[in-house]
């Protein structure tokens, strides 16, 4: 297919080291621009790149009639504004997650898109990677029997005190950075929304972000997912999913490494002691190339969006709820509904 053209919102950590590098290994994508607030740091990304144009601005960056498509990394804070303009502009946007500061905002960009028809979708890298499509298909299969419930965690040490995750302004905290991605692998492998939330924050003072998130998500039918996140903690991320007649374990489940084959162990129901562990591994894959080549083939039209901006904004809901029963000590219903 033709490759869809993109314009890289920012000169972020993220899109330095994994979405233009991505983006520049797959037939499906060319960067062709980058913008930037710092007209030094967009021409010196530029150069490293090798992208052929650079701008001091997005609005700058959307008269390039070359660009499609834009990818915003920008802080969280500014999703929202950013993705509208560029539609607007008439481009389709990926949006790094979480797709803005609240509910609210992610039904004003749903507006925008229904209006343009474009494509819009949250950059949540992981739903492509292949072990998590092959974990999906085991809780399809009924190999685990009903599922009851999810573990699953994210935290990082992020020791950069100055990092715009510390700052309440631009949308940082534990739950947008992090605790998406355990709610994430519940919504991925129920395949189901929540009904009700509880959930607790760490905060380092009164007014500030939350380092730490934990809670409960209530699925229809009696299943839950328990969940943390944390900025300040030891790395570990992992997902476990408990059924009646087993259970399956995937270590470093968000991040893992491009260069090396990650696996999922599966147990029986009777396995007390670890005796029949089967592994089931999976060669090194990017999960990143997966994410922007899905994103220029719906583009194309060669496929359907598997991850619509309506599955955003029932995400900003959840996270609305969590906040909420965070606040207020209770549990918060939850309607997901679009």
């Amino acid at each position: 297919m033709k490759p869809v053209k993109f314009g890289v919102v920012s000169t972020a950590k993220i899109a330095r080291d994994w979405v233009i590098p991505a983006m520049q290994s797959v037939s499906e994508c060319e960067v062709v621009a980058i913008s930037s607030r710092d007209p030094a740091r967009a021409s010196s990304v530029a150069k490293e790149f090798a992208i052929p144009r650079h701008y001091s601005s997005l609005s700058e960056l959307l008269k390039d009639e070359e660009v499609e498509a834009v990818y915003i990394p920008t802080p969280n804070n500014a999703h929202v504004s950013e993705a509208i303009e560029a539609l607007r502009a008439g481009r389709h946007v990926l949006c790094e997650k979480p797709l803005g500061l609240d509910a609210k905002e992610a039904e004003r960009l749903l507006a925008v898109q229904q209006e343009t028809g474009l494509q819009v979708s949250e950059a949540f890298m992981v739903r492509y990677h292949p072990r998590w499509l092959a974990a999906r298909d085991i809780v399809r299969s009924g190999r685990l029997g009903r599922i009851t419930q999810i573990h699953a965690a994210y935290s990082v040490m992020n020791g950069n005190p100055g990092d715009i995750r510390f700052k309440q302004e631009l949308g940082g905290g534990a739950l947008g950075d992090v605790g998406v991605y355990p709610i994430t692998a519940a919504r991925f492998l129920f395949e189901d929304e929540p009904i009700a939330a509880t959930a607790t924050f760490e905060k380092q003072s009164p007014d500030g972000v939350d380092i730490a998130v934990a809670g409960m998500l209530e699925f229809p039918g009696n299943r839950t997912l328990l969940f943390s996140g944390a900025l300040l903690q030891a790395w570990s991320h992992f997902t476990i999913v408990i059924g009646s007649v087993g259970w399956m374990e995937l270590p470093v489940s968000v991040w893992p490494s491009a260069n090396q084959q990650t696996f999922i162990r599966i147990r029986g129901r009777d396995d007390l002691h670890d005796a029949n562990v089967e592994t089931i591994r999976f060669e090194p894959a990017n999960q990143y190339e997966h994410e922007v080549r899905t994103f220029a083939r719906a583009v194309r039209g060669e496929l359907e969006q598997p991850w619509p901006l309506s599955n955003a904004v029932a995400g900003m809901r959840i996270l609305d709820a969590i906040r909420q029963s965070a606040s207020t000590g209770r549990k918060v219903e939850i309607n997901t509904s679009v």
